[in-house]
């Protein structure tokens, strides 16, 4: 889409599944959150209708067409004031969005969307998945066409808004994206955040603890039944995703994920932003040395389970 953010991996460092892949995304990268000031749209807000796949899809197609516009206006309206956007070149919190989805030097000519799937989190968070298939270019370059992408709405009194957003080129992609014109500081990444939650971090290291020893009991004990992943290969239910990162001949050496830094969605869901190194191959393939992940945590029974994961490969 619109350079937002960065590319997605191969196949999942924390266990939760992503595919090769080493582009450098649309969006800008995301420092996750500026700040969690203004919990814009959960916790006190009650619980809103569901939206259908269609309202979400029509919001998130206008905000392609703002991005190709450098439409200010309609970009602010579009990111919740707790924005993170996160891509193989890091992450960013909603001021760096503005900026970046403002003043790119790229042209959308065309624009489709398949596959729209709507998935409801927790508390009336809904998470929308999708293929975008689309003609640009920035700096005379074509990026990456198809991609797949994420974006969490959460309800701001009657606008639906885009709480983080992700995407990466699927397995069919052609393209590249052009590198980021400021590089990501990550001494300063993620600076406005808190350190994620203890228990949340035990459990998102026992996934990848798990996951490189192939241990898919274990793995399991910490995934929420309504799990769901998004990837290169796109849309993964929580089978799908667990017959991909067991059931693809995975050999890891090493896992080493980072500091981890937490925004809260609402009272029920947490988000987790971290940078992490691994040395492996699944079947034929290498798997990135270097990927920045995004996992959700939903708690049930006071218990953080895993809900959402996507990673990208980064430099």
């Amino acid at each position: 889409m619109k350079t937002r953010i960065v590319s997605m991996m191969l196949i999942a460092a924390v266990g939760l599944i992503s595919a090769c892949s080493g582009v450098s995304e649309n969006k800008p990268a995301a420092n996750a959150n500026a700040g969690n000031a203004n919990a814009s749209n959960s916790n006190a807000v009650t619980k809103a209708a569901a939206p259908t796949a269609q309202t979400l899809s029509a919001i998130e197609k206008k905000s392609w067409e703002d991005w190709a516009k450098r439409d200010s206006s309609g970009i602010d309206g579009f990111l919740a004031s707790k924005f993170v956007g996160v891509g193989s070149s890091g992450a960013s919190d909603r001021a760096a969005a503005m900026k970046s989805w403002t003043d790119h030097k790229c042209e959308m000519k065309e624009l489709t969307f398949s596959d729209e799937r709507v998935t409801e989190l927790a508390g009336g968070v809904y998470l929308l998945t999708y293929k975008a298939t689309q003609t640009t270019t920035c700096d005379g370059k074509p990026n990456p066409s198809p991609v797949n992408s994420s974006t969490v709405y959460v309800k701001d009194g009657d606008a639906w808004k885009a709480m983080y957003y992700h995407e990466v080129p699927a397995t069919d992609a052609k393209g590249e994206y052009s590198s980021p014109s400021t590089p990501v500081d990550k001494e300063k990444e993620l600076a406005s955040l808190s350190s994620a939650p203890d228990d949340i971090v035990a459990a998102e290291k026992k996934l990848w603890d798990t996951w490189k020893a192939q241990d898919r009991k274990g793995f399991e004990e910490h995934l929420s039944a309504n799990f769901v992943g998004n990837s290169r290969a796109g849309y993964m239910d929580r089978e799908a995703y667990l017959k991909s990162a067991f059931d693809s001949q995975c050999k890891v050496d090493n896992v080493a994920p980072g500091p981890m830094k937490a925004v809260e969605i609402n009272k029920d869901l947490t988000m987790i932003i971290y940078r992490a190194s691994q040395k492996g191959t699944c079947g034929t393939e290498k798997i990135p040395d270097n990927v920045i992940s995004v996992s959700i945590y939903k708690r049930e029974n006071g218990k953080p389970m895993a809900i959402y994961y996507m990673e990208n490969p980064t430099v």
